[in-house]
């Protein structure tokens, strides 16, 4: 999948406005425990094999991709998922493969479980049960000094605002423009890139005021550079939650990987491994939920 593919659908309520979200990935150039016998599921995956096959796309910073060897998958969903088959007993393997054809493959029984940046969305429900393990949304990307510019949407009013070609940001953006001229204020002017990356090197450089991106994203940057980019307009759009996908028929293994997540959040390792790629505070969930989103 290239960056500007869809990352993430979900319906959600922007004001009075039905806006169809979706979300490209940032490009930019675990403790082992013991196992925990969660249920029968998980004993059995391990005297097949011992293995927990897990289907991804990468990349998505800070979800999964690849570090600077090339070859060495990283991100917030490989090392909980790598950390969930540890507490099982078994050892995750990673197959990175194209986004379209994750959920099919799940089906077809090449891959246990997926790990790729899921959004818990009524309509994938139809197909996969979800173990959700972090909140996802829409967040603006600032320069670290103009923070306090942005507290509400309505400062977007009259400001150029970098968005990817593709993403619902974009609706996002028409919008708050609209309300901005039924306020009697300016509209925004919408600065539309191919990619997440183009918009972030333009609000770098001053070309754009604000970026809108997805929300771990914009904690990701704000939390690894701190000096360079600040986090803005956290609710500018409603949240949503990023799930691991299972299999529909599989119920008893989701209850698996809900329980082991449970025991990674009790014991510090989950919020361990988010704060690692800068994600803390509200995106954090306080317990594994099972097809937990409300929309």
């Amino acid at each position: 999948m290239t960056s500007i593919s869809l990352r993430c659908v979900a319906a959600v309520l922007v004001a009075t406005s039905a806006t169809l979200l979706t979300a490209c990935g940032y490009q930019e150039g675990g403790a082992s425990t013991s196992p925990t016998s969660a249920n029968g599921t998980a004993s059995s995956l391990a005297k097949q094999a011992g293995v927990l096959r897990v289907g991804t796309n990468a990349p998505f910073v800070p979800m999964e991709f690849y570090a600077p060897d090339g070859a060495t998958l990283a991100g917030i969903d490989i090392d909980l998922a790598t950390a969930v088959a540890e507490r099982l007993g078994l050892k995750a393997s990673f197959s990175n493969a194209s986004w379209d054809g994750l959920i099919p493959a799940l089906k077809a029984g090449r891959h246990d479980m997926l790990a790729s940046s899921f959004g818990d969305f009524p309509e994938r429900r139809k197909q996969v049960t979800f173990v959700d393990m972090l909140k996802g949304g829409i967040a603006g990307i600032a320069r670290a000094a103009d923070e306090s510019r942005y507290p509400q949407p309505s400062a977007l009013c009259g400001k150029k605002v970098g968005v990817a070609n593709g993403s619902a940001t974009v609706a996002v953006v028409d919008t708050v423009s609209a309300r901005c001229l039924e306020d009697g204020g300016k509209a925004v002017s919408a600065q539309v890139f191919p990619t997440d990356r183009e918009a972030v090197v333009a609000v770098r450089s001053g070309r754009v005021d604000v970026v809108l991106v997805d929300r771990v994203v914009a904690q990701h940057l704000a939390g690894t550079q701190p000096q360079r980019y600040a986090e803005v307009l956290g609710t500018i759009a409603p949240d949503f939650l990023y799930g691991f996908a299972v299999d529909e028929n599989n119920p008893a293994l989701a209850q698996a990987v809900a329980t082991a997540l449970d025991s990674l959040i009790a014991d510090g390792t989950y919020a361990e491994i988010c704060a690692k790629y800068g994600i803390t505070g509200g995106s954090l969930v306080t317990r594994a939920t099972i097809n937990g989103d409300t929309q």
